[in-house]
Formats: structure tokens, sequence, C-alpha cells
């Protein structure tokens, strides 16, 4: 059964087969086809056959092809059929001519179609080039070849060549047209169908040398939206005949399928990238929110930790002051100098637990290094990693954020570790220089690990960029760092050596510290009379502080009250005048906050009268109170003579931060 539809004759297969094109069809298992005839002027051309195993698919492919298509394939096949009747006409070989000129002009309509749809099936943007490019080149007509890739600000991106020798192609590298040339190019003038034939002297010869080119041939790429986004420059034709509209529409054709497989393979490349970085983000978020709650796990441990801690430094304080063994004093310096250590691991886990407003302090880069290495040092231990530190003794202080100075030197520090293990055979060394360079201090952290290529030694510091295997690095670490040293007004380099080992090199500006010019009329004089006894009252909720402090109090002269709650503390305070009440400042109940509010509502010549101590001073809600209220506090753990000496500072009127 025949039906005509709008442009084409629809044929059911499953019916008696009229036609040697109907019985192929049913050969292949077609069960339905539609016929498309292709009219050059008012001349049949030919007939374009679309078959389908599902019926009713013919008709809906058949009307949605242009019509403007239809007749640049039917304008190809009958100028290919006019120049082999010409042919003919002057050598005498009249039919076999026209059918041999037809024939390529199939073959070339088959060779492009069958590219094309391997361009939409490949993945790889290079391969989806050349394959168009020689494809190109072999029915083209034309020797040499040049794509250009163009990016959406107009700029050339990207270069494929076929034909060309490799000093040929130099030579276009330094002599390509330009972009205003490429506009000045694609005018009117120069048109032919939907290409562009320019002589060589309106182009800078196209790029080719001198001599070498007469006219170019300069097919533009059009995506959606008539977006450009190549071109295609052809040079040395194998004829002197111009091309003309109806030659070069197959090689349009394929053009126009090549730049929308451009434009996609781009979309898709974007996307791809936008969804891996997507992924990386949420994979960061992830972890962020896993170390979120280890921080507060962290923070509140070692806010535990503190307390046990300061009565045993307090207590080993105690005892070391009087008359001792010298083999019991021996064991209480271990003891004390123990806990002193366990204190710094505290303090350390706090700094990295909280998060802190970026503050510059003059600090030593020195310190902060050893601070990380503190953390590490057992885990660094343990995988047999030797730390050598050459540091400069005598390294001057510089202005610096100790919190995010510590976070670069932990990712340096972690990245080298990660590369030492994954080798062997050699030892794992880890060695630590500072010094300074005139008006700048260098740290430079060298490992005898994997090494990198030189040709991804900068990008280690990009973005997502890593060089861990599988899952084990996100590529923040580096680019955070680098942002940070960036911040202080410094810089991070690299060097490395592939299978030897890096060197990361941090480099910050020498910075004076910015003191307050002093005041004559504020300096004090030291005392030459003892300190005053005064009467005390120590409130904290842990047993051991609170006997710990009343026993040195007492033995330093003062009078002293003591209560284990805000309650019982606010009932004193109340009911007794002291002259400086100490006070823990996280307690349950009424804490030392709450009782300062109190206190100093009901008596506010106790203002400045108070003495806080805090185990968790990285919170930013206690560093913010402690500006607001002005008073003087001690950091748990804590030496016994720091309290003599902020009880000096509160009764001559000074404060402390």
């Amino acid at each position: 059964m025949l039906r005509r539809c709008a442009v084409s004759i629809t044929s059911n297969l499953r019916d008696r087969a009229r036609y040697v094109e109907e019985r192929i069809l049913r050969e292949y298992g077609m069960a339905e086809a539609a016929f498309l005839p292709l009219v050059c002027g008012n001349r049949p051309a030919g007939v374009l056959i679309l078959g389908s195993s599902e019926p009713g698919r013919p008709e809906k492919k058949a009307s949605g092809i242009p019509q403007e298509a239809l007749g640049r394939v039917a304008r190809a096949i009958g100028s290919s059929g006019d120049a082999a009747g010409r042919g003919a006409a002057g050598g005498g070989g009249g039919g076999d001519g026209a059918s041999e000129a037809l024939q390529r002009a199939l073959r070339r309509m088959a060779a492009f179609v069958a590219v094309a749809n391997r361009i939409v099936q490949e993945d790889d943007l290079d391969s989806v080039c050349r394959m168009f490019l020689d494809t190109v080149h072999e029915n083209s007509g034309f020797s040499r070849a040049v794509l250009t890739l163009i990016d959406q600000e107009g700029r050339d991106l990207q270069f494929y060549f076929t034909g060309f020798s490799d000093a040929e192609i130099d030579y276009f590298h330094g002599h390509k047209p330009e972009a205003v040339q490429r506009t000045a190019m694609f005018r009117d003038a120069h048109r032919v169908g939907g290409s562009y034939v320019v002589p060589a002297g309106d182009c800078n010869d196209g790029g080719l040398r001198p001599g070498t080119a007469q006219d170019l041939l300069f097919i533009p790429l059009y995506g959606s939206g008539a977006s450009l986004v190549g071109t295609v420059m052809l040079a040395g034709p194998e004829t002197a005949e111009p091309p003309t509209a109806e030659s070069l529409s197959p090689l349009e054709m394929f053009a126009g399928q090549m730049a929308h497989a451009l434009q996609k393979k781009r979309l898709d490349r974007e996307i791809k990238s936008m969804q891996e970085r997507l992924l990386s983000v949420q994979a960061q978020l992830l972890q962020a929110e896993r170390m979120s709650a280890i921080g507060l796990l962290i923070s509140g441990v070692a806010h535990e930790l503190n307390n046990p801690l300061s009565g045993v430094m307090g207590f080993a304080q105690l005892l070391l002051a009087s008359e001792l063994n010298p083999k019991v004093r021996k064991h209480l310096e271990r003891i004390h100098s123990e806990a002193v250590r366990s204190q710094r691991i505290v303090q350390n886990l706090l700094s990295f637990a909280r998060r802190h407003q970026p503050e510059k302090t003059h600090e030593s880069l020195n310190v902060v290094i050893d601070g990380v290495l503190e953390l590490r040092s057992y885990q660094l231990k343990v995988d047999n990693i030797e730390v050598v530190r050459r540091y400069d003794a005598h390294l001057p202080r510089t202005m610096l954020d100790f919190h995010q100075l510590q976070q670069v030197i932990l990712n340096v520090v972690n990245n080298a570790h990660q590369a030492m293990m994954e080798v062997s055979g050699r030892p794992r060394r880890l060695v630590i220089d500072t010094r300074q360079t005139g008006g700048m201090l260098r740290g430079s952290f060298t490992d005898t690990g994997t090494g990198i290529a030189q040709d991804r030694l900068e990008s280690i510091f990009d973005p997502f960029f890593t060089t861990k295997k599988g899952s084990k690095g996100t590529g923040l670490g580096l680019s955070v760092s680098r942002s940070i040293i960036d911040d202080h007004q410094g810089s991070m380099s690299a060097e490395s050596i592939l299978g030897e080992g890096t060197t990361i090199h941090v480099d910050l500006p020498l910075i004076e510290e910015q003191r307050p010019a002093k005041d004559p009329g504020k300096e004090t004089k030291p005392a030459d009379t003892p300190p005053k006894p005064l009467r005390l009252l120590v409130v904290d909720d842990e047993s051991i502080l609170v006997e710990l402090l009343t026993e040195f109090l007492r033995m330093s002269g003062h009078t002293v009250d003591d209560a284990r709650n805000g309650q019982a503390a606010l009932a004193l305070a109340t009911a007794n005048e002291y002259d400086v009440i100490l006070t823990d400042l996280k307690m349950p109940g009424l804490d030392g906050q709450t009782l300062y509010e109190r206190v100093r509502k009901l008596k506010p010549h106790m203002a400045h009268r108070f003495i806080f101590s805090t185990g968790d001073l990285a919170n930013p809600k206690t560093q913010t109170f402690f500006q607001t209220a002005g008073c003087p506090y001690l950091s748990k753990p804590f030496r016994l003579e720091a309290v003599l000496k902020l009880l000096d500072q509160v009764m001559g009127g000074t404060r402390a931060a």
C-alpha cells in the first residue's frame, strides 16, 4: 500500500513489494519506507529512501528533514551530473561519464554520512576533529586543510592540520589570520553558497608560505544560534575550476553536522567538568560536616582534660616548692614536664577544632611548625619517618595568623607524609629548614616521597588537582594554603624530581610588630613592699582545682573562701566583700559569666575584680565575652605563679587579656 504525505511517498513493505528497492528493504527487516524526491530546478536528480523496522517512523523522519537540506543534496547530485555531461559532450563518452560522476558524488555523500554517524558516537573531542578533517581532505578535492576551533569570545582555541609538514605548521602558527582578519574575509564579496572563496592576498596567505596558496576556501562551522564554533580552511585544489554553491553543498552540510557535534561535545565536557566539581564540593561538604562533628567532640574532650591536667600540674608545683629527696624531685619534675607536654597537645587540638576569626599577631614561624609536628609526631614516628629540624635559631618573628598558618603547615606535612608512604626501599625523611633571606622568612619542607613530574608541578596549587591515588585527596589543600599565604603577602612554590622527592617553600614577609607608644604618666613602679594580703573567693565545680587554688593562695598569705557552684558563690559574694573573685567560666547551673553579671549589678565596683579560668579559650563566644568584660583570665591548665601575677595586676588597676 502506497500513501502520499507532504513531501514523500510512504510504502508499507509488509504488503507485496512492487519495486526492487522495496524487496531489498524487506530483506533487511524494514517494515515501512519513505521515498523523498530530490529535485534540482525543474529536473529530478534522485530519490532519498528512509526505511524503518517500526511502522510510522519513516514518515515522521521524512517530515522532519528541512527542504533546504533536500535541495542541497539535489543540487550537489545535479551539478555532478552536469559536469559529467559536459565532459561527455567534449570527449564523446556521454552516459558512462555522467554515471561515473554521479557515483563519485554518491560515494562522497555516503562517506560524509558514515563519518557523521561516527562523530556523533565518539566521545573524544580530538578524535572527532581529526576524523572530520581527514574525511574533508579525502573528499573535498583539496590537498591541505586546517580546522580551527574558536572559543565563545571568538578567539582561536585549537588547530588541527592535514597535508602539512612540521615546518609548514610552525610557519602557520606565526602567520595565521587573526580574528579581525577572519571577520574581514567573511563578507558577501567572497561568498559562494554558505562558504567563502578568498584570494590569498586578502588574508595574509591564510598562514601559508607566500606563493604556495592562490584562492583559499573557508567553510565556517556554525552551531545553534548561528554561533561560530570553528572554521575549515582548504588550500591546494586539484582542479583550476572554481567551486560552485552546488558543489559545496555536501561539504557544507557535513560541516554543519560537525559544528553541532562540536558544540554538543563542548557542552558535554563542560557538564562533565561541572558534575565533577559538584561531586568534589559535595564530598568537601560531607567531610566538613564530619570534621565539624569531630571538632565538637575534640573540643569537649579537650575541655574535660584541662581540669585534671590543671590539678596534676598545680599539685606537682606545690610539691616541688617544698624540701624533697633528690630522686623524688626528679620524678616530680618529670610528671610536671609531661603534664605541660599534654597541655600543649590539648591546646593544639582545640586550635584545630575551633574556627577563628582571622587575626594576625607577632609570632615565630618555628613555633608554628613545632606545634604542627607535635600533633603529628606519633604517626610520623609509627611510619618510620625521620623529622630533621634545621631551624634558624635567631629567626625573627613576623605578623601572621597563627591558626591559618598552622593549617598551611599541616597540609604540607600531611602531603609529604602520604607521598613518602607510597615509596619503599629508601629512608623516609622530612627535612624542615627555616631561614631569613633579606626581608623574607622562608620555611622549606623536603620529603623523600614519589616526586612530581615537571609538567604537573605548578598544577598542584590548582583547585581540585591532586596527584594522590584513589580517593585519598580532594585537591583543595594546597590551593587553600596558597590563598592563605597570598593573604599574608607571601608566596608558595614547589621543586621536585620525579622518583626522588618534593620541596615546598613557604615565604612570608618580615613585618615588625606595631606597638602603641608608651604613656610615661601611666608607667607603674615596682612595689617595694610585699603584696597586701587579700580576701579572695575561689569558684569552680572541679573539687581538685578548688583545693589546689585554696591551698596555694593560703600558702601565699591570703584569706580564701571557696564555692563549688555558681549559686553558692553568688550567695557568698552578696553577703561578703571580696578583693578578687577567681571563677571558672563554664559550670553547670549558674556559670561564670552569669555570676559576673549578677555580682556586677549588685556591686558595680566589682566589675574589674574578677579573674576567670577556662579550658575553652579558642571558643569565639568566650573571646568576645573577655573582650567585652575587660577582665583578666587564666587558660587551663595554668601555672600557679600566673595566678599571683594576675592578682597583682587586678589590685594594681591594670587589665590583662
